[in-house]
């Protein structure tokens, strides 16, 4: 016998399927009020806090950088080569700072301004 898939499973199977993600979706705020979590939470409210935390994490990168820069540059020991490293890194650690502080006021203040005018304040 011929492997013949009929029409009539493919959407039976589609049914099966919109009617799982309709029963997931519906039970998710049943679930959502039981766990502590009533208020609907907008994007504008999680993409400012996701971006502070990645511009953290760059700053303690950039922290890092500094740190590694001064101690190549202690240790040295005269080595025209290993100075000239060790300022570029902290030329570059220095530059990055600037621009994570730049994009942190940016992101803010344009965010800030976004939700003003969304929210007619």
């Amino acid at each position: 016998m011929a492997n013949y898939h009929s029409p009539f499973r493919v959407m039976s199977g589609q049914k099966i399927i919109a009617s799982a993600i309709d029963t997931v979706t519906s039970n998710l705020g049943v679930a959502g009020e039981s766990a502590g979590f009533s208020e609907q939470v907008s994007v504008l409210d999680l993409i400012p806090p996701a971006i502070n935390i990645v511009l953290g994490l760059l700053g303690i990168i950039t922290l890092f950088l500094t740190v590694y820069s001064g101690f190549l540059y202690l240790t040295s020991r005269g080595d025209k080569d290993a100075v000239e490293k060790a300022k570029k890194i902290l030329t570059y650690s220095v530059i990055g700072l600037v621009v994570i502080i730049a994009s942190f006021a940016i992101t803010n203040y344009f965010f800030g301004a976004f939700t003003q005018v969304l929210l007619g304040s």
